[in-house]
């Protein structure tokens, strides 16, 4: 008898919750997690709440330049058809992407790495209604990611020097590994080859510069490290879908004069 009142006592943790105002005192919570990063987004990927980490991470100046825009609208192209991709896995499946490592560009274009888990996001009769995710940061996460640390003097020189010729040589001779060795732990661990990666900064990169810039498509192309303008077109096409002028025509705002 005891024990029934006592487990008459306990608050489920449905009961609890349905006590709350509103979901907005946990979200608030959520702006003090130390280098997280959280999101939540509806069925058609528009952002619902981000927290004031991410907003900075991105640039911005408060949740009101995201909520209600998708990634298409914040990142480029083939970086936001990556997210969507993940996202509609998870509302599709119904599972959780845990733990996946995964890049954003910051505020100043430049990809980071972070580790990443998704959840898919139900309503009360068990129908998914959107996903959410958090992300912590590849640098602060800690042990879970020592791992990549082999690589973070490799991926530290490409961030740093990008516009500059690099090898895949020289960037194995900074992890203290052969060339073999560098290539299978940096696909094992980031699923794409050093190449690819490389190809992706600069490009990311670019894509900075054709929209908040007035560089010639020439001089963007030495400035991200390729070796004419129409290497750089191929790649720019390549990896976005459309011409370096396209891009700058679809994605540019006020440009600003070198």
């Amino acid at each position: 008898m005891p024990e029934n009142r006592k487990a008459a006592r306990t608050p489920t943790k449905p009961a609890f919750f349905e006590k709350l105002a509103g979901p907005g005192q946990l979200l608030d919570l959520l702006n003090h997690l130390p280098a997280s990063y959280f999101f939540a987004k509806d069925l058609e990927g528009r952002f619902v709440h981000v927290n004031q980490a991410l907003i900075e991470v991105l640039g911005l100046e408060g949740e009101a330049e995201v909520i209600g825009k998708t990634d298409h609208d914040l990142f480029p192209r083939e970086v936001a058809d990556q997210y969507r991709r993940e996202d509609k896995t998870v509302i599709q499946s119904g599972q959780a992407l845990n733990e996946h490592v995964c890049a954003v560009p910051n505020s100043s274009g430049i990809l980071r790495w972070y580790v990443e888990t998704k959840i898919p996001l139900l309503d009360a009769d068990g129908k998914t209604i959107g996903v959410a995710g958090i992300m912590y940061d590849l640098e602060k996460a800690g042990a879970m990611l020592e791992p990549y640390e082999r690589l973070n003097a490799a991926i530290t020189h490409i961030t740093n020097h990008y516009s500059e010729k690099i090898t895949v040589e020289s960037l194995a001779k900074l992890s203290h590994l052969s060339i073999s060795q560098f290539k299978r732990v940096f696909k094992q661990l980031f699923r794409i080859t050093p190449n690819l990666y490389l190809r992706r900064v600069r490009i990311n990169a670019a894509c900075v510069l054709l929209r908040e810039t007035a560089h010639s498509i020439e001089s963007i192309a030495e400035q991200t490290g390729h070796y004419d303008a129409s290497h750089f077109a191929r790649q720019f096409r390549a990896q976005m879908h459309v011409s370096p002028g396209e891009f700058r025509e679809q994605n540019s705002g006020s440009l600003q004069e070198p």
